[in-house]
This record gives structure tokens, C-alpha cells and sequence, in this order.
């Protein structure tokens, strides 16, 4: 009995044993299982939160993009990148690209909303040859129609601090811009002779004299007299801040004709065979001197009208291009090529410059030459801009999106003289000189003109797709059109100041 209770004991603990051996095999597998899926969890969750860390580096690198385009006064000029890598941590660098893309325009009623500046940056963060991580910001701002010189590119058509003599010159509004942008003419001084079509108003700090058979859809203002003559047609109001308004032979004037001055006569406006509105002055009938055949609505005085007791001209603010702006212009110049003699391309030959370049002397396109500048790009002339016949100025891309984005410019330190040329998208031709600049025999420029110091002299059919801005155009007729386009005055004006001081964020969106 004990012998065969001891051998069913020992049998008893050898099960026993196995059953252990099995379940601390089991508990084994279960926990290397579970130890297993904590580690590749944890490798897991390293590896997304490192992600997810170079995904926000590369957001804030994008970011540096931004505020780097935006403190810059070439906006609109240049391709910002990191020429060396930003350094983060554990060994990791970054870099960006951003480009300020070609204003657009916002489909809105409201004008003051209308001019939209694009900048698209890419952030990158990478260890060694490996790209981590890639973030794009996209951003819009508005531009804001201020009393800044970028609100008065956005505005006018033809401004000057001068007089402005005018022959019949036809305004219109270039391909792509709203229908209800306002192409103005507006003059510091005087504007006299003007003739043909101005798709906005025409204002005045002198008087202005408009002649036959010209259409304009806004409004005439001016601190002086005003002189309406033969079939003019105006859409708007008319107002003389301080003269008389004399309106002759036909003229239809939709608005109201308000004059705040009078003539050695004590007259404040004469009316002859034509049709407007209400009139107001400041005694009434009294200073009205209308002829039989004349159209009005009634006479008041403005006192007793919505007009204010005293009226002010709205002024622009011209560009005022001092040494310092001249200097920033001329040292982002001279960091590209430098053509120490001059650069001269003769007749019917052809001649790239590689970016920026800076020329001690005069520019010269022969007959029939063909300059090609890259996109973006100042050439700074120390001498005058002479381009004959037919020669021509092309645009090469520059950032590889096969697109003409950024704006170039011309810039001369005496002047320029362009003879039946084409100069194609997004060039500006700026003089600084205080002699006198020509726009001759169906030239064709496409971007802003820019005569600070001297006068301009735009004839025979010349074609201007931009805008204009001289100190005093002495002569702009002879069927000379201009279609208007602030976007390409904005883009392609060198810088007068920091342009981001007249934007305002309205998107931001990240990718």
C-alpha cells in the first residue's frame, strides 16, 4: 500500500510539473506578444511624434518664407529661397522657396477690395540627402486703396505732378480687369487739350480743358476752371473747386455741375446748347449764364444743396524717388552682371543677361535687336535707354513654372527713348533724368512708365499696357492708347517703398 501510494505521488507532481511548464510557457509567449507590441507601439509613436515634429518645423520654415517676401521691398521682383540650410536640432536643417505671384483679380463690387497679392511658400526639413518633411503655406492679401503712391497705381491710368497737355489719347481697360475699375487721369497742375476716351475720372489741381468728342464715364474735378467743348459727354458730376465751368456746343454732363469760383464777370458757369443736370453755385441763377437752347434740371445755390461749403480736390501721392530708393534699386542691380563699357546689341543680333545687371553707361538696342532679360530682374542703366526700330525685349522664365510672374524693369539715370518697339509682359521702363523721355510710332510697352524728375513725350499711335507716371507729360495724342492694367504697374514698378504696408491678410491656407 505505501509503495503504491508513493509511485501514484510521484506521478501525481510530474503532471503537475508539465502543467506549469506549459502555463509559464504560455504567460511567455503571451507577454513577449504584448512586449512586442509595446515596443513597435513605442517605435511606432517615436517615429509619428518625430513626424509630426518636422511637419510643424517645416510649417514654421515655410512661415520664415513669408515674413522674409513681405519685409522686402522687391515683393514682386524676386524669388525668395534659403541660400544656405536653416539649421534645427538633432542635425536637421530646412530651407524655403516663396514667389509672390501676379496680383489677380477678386470677382467683388467692392473697388477697394479688387487687387489681390498671391505668395505661395515651401518649407523643407531634411536630415542629410532625406527629405523629412514638406509644408506649403498659400496667403492672399488685399491691396488697400489708400492715398499711398500704390494706391494711386491702382487708380490712375495717367498721372503726373506737372501739367499734363494732352492730344486725343483712348483709355481702355486691358484684358482681365473688372469692368468697373476706374482708369483715372490726374494731374498735380494743369490738363489741357484733352481728347478721346478715359474710361474714369479726370482730376485736376490746375484747371482742364476737354475737347471734342471725348467720353468720360466718371467724373470732371478740378481746382480750377473747367472747359467742356464740342459733343463731350460726360457720365458724372462736374466740379470747379475754386473757378467756373464753361460748357459749350453739345455737351451732355449726367451729373450736376457745381462751381465754387466765378470768372472776372462774376460768372460761375455758361452754359451753351448743351444738356446737364442740376447746377449749383455759390449765389444761384445770378452767376448762371445759359443760352436758349441749353437742357438743365435747376439752379441752386450750394448752400442750400448735399455739396459742402468748401471742396477739396482728392490728391494723389506721387512718387518721390530719392537717393535712397535710387541706391536700393542700383545696389540689387550691381549684385548681378556688371557691364563695365556699356552694353550695345547691334542690328539684328541677339543678347541674354542673366538676372540682374547694373550698366555703367548707355543701353543700346540696334535695329531689329532682341535683348532677353530673365523674369524678375533690374537693369540699371548709369546712362539713357536708346531701343531703334523694331528691336525687342523678351521675358525668360525664371522659377520653372513656365509662367511670367514677376516683374522687370528698365531703369535709366537720364533717359529712355523707344522707337517702334515691343517690350512684352512685365517690364517697366523707369527715367530718372530731368530731360525728356519718348514713347514714338506704335511702340508698344506692357508694364508701368515711370518718370519721376523730367517730361515724357508719347506719340503716333503708342501703345501702353500699364500705366503712366511723369512729372509732366508735355505731349500723349496723336491716337496714343493705353489700356489700362494696375496689376502689371504693381508688379512691375521697382520699389518706392515696402509694399507691405499696404496689405492686408484675407487667406491663409496650409497644405
Amino acid at each position: 500500500m505505501g509503495v503504491s501510494v508513493q509511485v501514484f505521488t510521484v506521478r501525481t507532481n510530474r503532471r503537475e510539473s508539465g502543467s506549469v511548464i506549459m502555463i509559464v510557457l504560455f504567460f511567455a509567449v503571451v507577454l513577449s506578444l504584448v512586449l512586442f507590441a509595446g515596443v513597435t507601439l513605442v517605435v511606432s509613436g517615436n517615429r509619428r511624434v518625430h513626424q509630426v515634429a518636422a511637419l510643424k518645423q517645416a510649417h514654421y520654415v515655410a512661415e520664415k518664407g513669408i515674413e522674409e517676401a513681405l519685409s522686402s521691398p522687391f515683393l514682386f521682383q524676386e524669388v525668395f529661397e534659403s541660400t544656405s540650410p536653416i539649421e534645427l536640432e538633432n542635425r536637421k536643417t530646412g530651407r524655403y522657396v516663396t514667389v509672390a505671384r501676379r496680383v489677380k483679380v477678386k470677382d467683388t463690387k467692392d473697388t477697394n477690395y479688387t487687387y489681390i497679392i498671391r505668395l505661395e511658400s515651401k518649407g523643407y526639413v531634411s536630415s542629410g540627402e532625406q527629405n523629412l518633411a514638406e509644408r506649403t503655406i498659400v496667403c492672399e492679401f488685399k491691396q488697400l486703396n489708400s492715398d499711398s503712391f500704390l494706391g494711386a497705381l491702382l487708380s490712375n491710368a495717367i498721372a503726373t505732378s506737372g501739367n499734363l497737355n494732352s492730344g486725343k489719347v483712348y483709355i481702355y481697360l486691358d484684358e482681365g480687369i473688372p469692368p468697373n475699375t476706374s482708369a483715372n487721369v490726374y494731374s498735380d497742375a494743369e490738363i489741357t487739350n484733352l481728347a478721346g476716351n478715359i474710361p474714369g475720372s479726370v482730376f485736376a489741381q490746375g484747371k482742364v480743358v476737354v475737347n471734342n468728342n471725348t467720353s468720360i464715364s466718371g467724373d470732371v474735378i478740378a481746382k480750377g476752371s473747367i472747359t467742356l467743348n464740342n459733343n463731350t459727354k460726360v457720365l458724372g458730376k462736374v466740379i470747379s473747386a475754386e473757378g467756373w465751368i464753361d460748357v459749350n456746343n453739345n455737351v451732355v454732363v449726367q451729373g450736376d455741375i457745381v462751381a465754387y469760383g466765378a470768372d472776372s464777370k462774376g460768372y460761375s458757369v455758361y452754359l451753351a446748347n448743351s444738356e446737364v443736370r442740376d447746377i449749383y453755385t455759390e449765389e444761384g441763377s445770378s452767376q448762371v449764364k445759359v443760352s436758349p437752347s441749353a437742357k438743365y434740371g435747376s439752379i441752386g445755390t450750394i448752400q442750400g444743396s448735399s455739396y459742402p461749403k468748401k471742396y477739396e480736390v482728392p490728391r494723389q501721392d506721387l512718387p518721390d524717388i530719392n537717393e535712397s530708393v535710387k541706391s536700393l534699386w542700383k545696389e540689387k542691380a550691381e549684385k548681378g552682371s556688371v557691364f563695365q563699357e556699356g552694353l550695345v546689341v547691334n542690328n539684328n543680333a541677339s543678347f541674354t543677361v542673366e538676372g540682374d545687371a547694373l550698366i555703367n553707361g548707355d543701353l543700346v538696342l540696334g535695329n531689329n535687336a532682341k535683348l532677353s532679360i530673365k523674369e524678375g530682374s533690374i537693369l540699371y542703366v548709369t546712362g539713357r535707354i536708346d531701343i531703334e526700330n523694331n528691336a525687342s525685349i523678351e521675358v525668360l522664365d525664371a522659377d520653372g513654372d513656365n509662367e511670367i510672374n514677376l516683374g522687370s524693369s528698365l531703369i535709366a539715370e537720364s533717359y529712355f527713348d523707344i522707337k517702334n518697339n515691343a517690350i512684352p509682359d512685365s517690364v517697366s521702363l523707369v527715367a530718372l533724368g530731368n530731360s525728356t523721355s519718348y514713347l514714338r510710332n506704335n511702340s508698344v510697352t506692357t508694364g508701368a512708365i515711370l518718370v519721376p524728375n523730367g517730361k515724357l513725350e508719347i506719340s503716333n499711335k503708342a501703345e501702353i499696357h500699364g500705366a503712366i507716371f511723369a512729372k509732366e507729360i508735355t505731349k500723349i495724342g496723336n491716337n496714343a492708347e493705353v489700356y489700362f492694367n494696375p496689376l502689371k504697374a504693381v508688379v512691375t514698378l521697382p520699389p518706392v517703398a515696402n509694399p507691405s504696408t499696404a496689405l492686408k491678410l484675407v487667406e491663409w491656407v496650409e497644405k
